[in-house]
């Protein structure tokens, strides 16, 4: 097959290809060249046509500055688009991907894929016979790239590794009782007040406190409302932005009317059996309640409790940015944004919705097994991906470049960890 490879793509043409590939991600499209040049200074919209002249794989290639050692190395976020059964392609693109970095006087391209390496049951175990793409990997070495390593999803990867993704491209009532416990947190989200809705621009600074609450606790660099801008502005058509709130007194008068009916049930119940789960329901909601008012949580006001935002290009969605505040137990924040969203997105013709990364680590006592579990919650596939290749094309600089990358992650990780020990 007569192929040949182009740059300085039209960014409608680049972007139409881009958004009907079942590769893409919102990091492939043109737009992520505006969103990141406050990091890379420049970028390329780089693809392979056919005989006809039609697109057949497209990547965008950011280049960046660096001070030690003074040059540019090359990244493309999550690989290319193109059709991964056709071998030949893989190689002739990854080939001239790394070529083209050389000629824009790069040291490194560094390319992390978001193709799927092996394939998993749902809950991460690996599935008996399935598909292997390892085979993209052993293409990839062969046109001069380093893999390095099928590791842990958070170990200094650039981008996570794993991910749950639920198919949407089903009927709604098969969504739905894919969700763990769906109805029973439904109704216990109603109970309490909580409910989501579109958010505004405007009220970006939602996501942002509450960014920063969890912030505090695990000790990263939270973005500030600027960031939060940007994505936004450079986003703006495909953006999707839920705001979760309640209003505690409410809650809690919802609460009390509740325990008055069990009340009234169990003066007229004469089976003990059909007591007992009555009473129990009632001590609990009577502890919630005092919670409530014991945490100066008692106010007949609104208050938001966390927010998400999402992108949504063409049939795929992904969760970029999703944070909550710490409240009491039942009232399932996190929970009540991704049911709205997906139900919301649903009806807007969504046919996948990405949780956009996890550790991928089946060890219950793994530090982020618990925020795994939640996301496997509600029915999505276990992907994992084939991970970060660097084409290395002048080895002193970028050996110096790891050295001194290396050594800052460590430093920045430790100054985070005293600042956090100390609030």
């Amino acid at each position: 097959m007569m192929m040949k490879f182009v740059d300085h793509i039209d960014p409608e043409r680049f972007d139409a290809f881009a958004e009907a590939h079942p590769l893409n991600h919102y990091s492939k499209t043109s737009r992520f060249i505006a969103f990141k040049q406050d990091e890379y200074q420049s970028g390329d919209l780089l693809g392979v046509e056919d005989e006809n002249g039609e697109l057949i794989a497209t990547a965008v290639m950011l280049h960046k500055k660096t001070k030690l050692p003074f040059g540019q190395y090359s990244y493309v976020q999550y690989g290319f688009n193109l059709d991964i059964e056709n071998r030949e392609l893989i190689s002739f693109f990854a080939r001239h991907l790394r070529e083209y970095a050389r000629f824009r006087g790069s040291f490194l391209l560094r390319m992390d894929f978001n193709i799927t390496r092996l394939e998993h049951e749902k809950d991460g175990t690996l599935k008996e016979n399935g598909f292997n793409h390892e085979y993209v990997t052993e293409l990839l070495q062969n046109e001069g790239y380093t893999h390095l390593g099928y590791n842990y999803g958070y170990s200094g990867n650039w981008m996570s590794r794993y991910t749950y993704r639920l198919d949407l491209d089903q009927p709604w009532k098969q969504v739905l009782k894919g969700i763990k416990r769906c109805s029973t947190y439904d109704s216990k989200n109603h109970q309490r007040c909580v409910e989501v809705r579109p958010g505004t621009i405007d009220e970006l600074d939602i996501l942002v406190d509450s960014e920063e609450e969890l912030s505090e606790k695990l000790g990263f660099q939270p973005k500030d409302t600027e960031y939060f801008r940007r994505l936004w502005k450079c986003y703006e058509p495909y953006i999707h932005y839920y705001v979760v709130e309640t209003n505690f007194h409410q809650a809690k008068l919802s609460l009390e009317r509740q325990i008055a009916e069990n009340e009234a049930k169990l003066e007229i119940l004469k089976d003990e059996k059909k007591k007992t789960p009555l009473e129990q329901s009632n001590t609990a909601m009577r502890k919630e309640v005092g919670e409530i008012v014991e945490q100066g949580l008692d106010e007949d006001r609104t208050i938001p409790l966390g927010a998400k935002l999402i992108i949504m290009q063409g049939v795929n969605v992904w969760n970029v940015n999703m944070y909550t505040k710490k409240t009491l137990m039942n009232f399932r924040a996190a929970f009540a944004l991704h049911r709205y969203a997906i139900e919301d997105l649903y009806g807007k013709g969504a046919k996948t919705y990405d949780f956009e990364g996890i550790s991928g680590s089946l060890d219950p006592n793994d530090e982020y097994y618990g925020q795994q579990d939640f996301k496997k919650s509600f029915g999505g596939d276990f992907l994992e991906f084939l991970g970060e290749f660097d084409a290395v094309l002048d080895e002193k600089k970028y050996h110096a470049w790891l050295r001194n990358d290396r050594l800052y992650r460590r430093v920045r990780r430790k100054v985070r960890y005293i600042l956090n020990h100390k609030k």
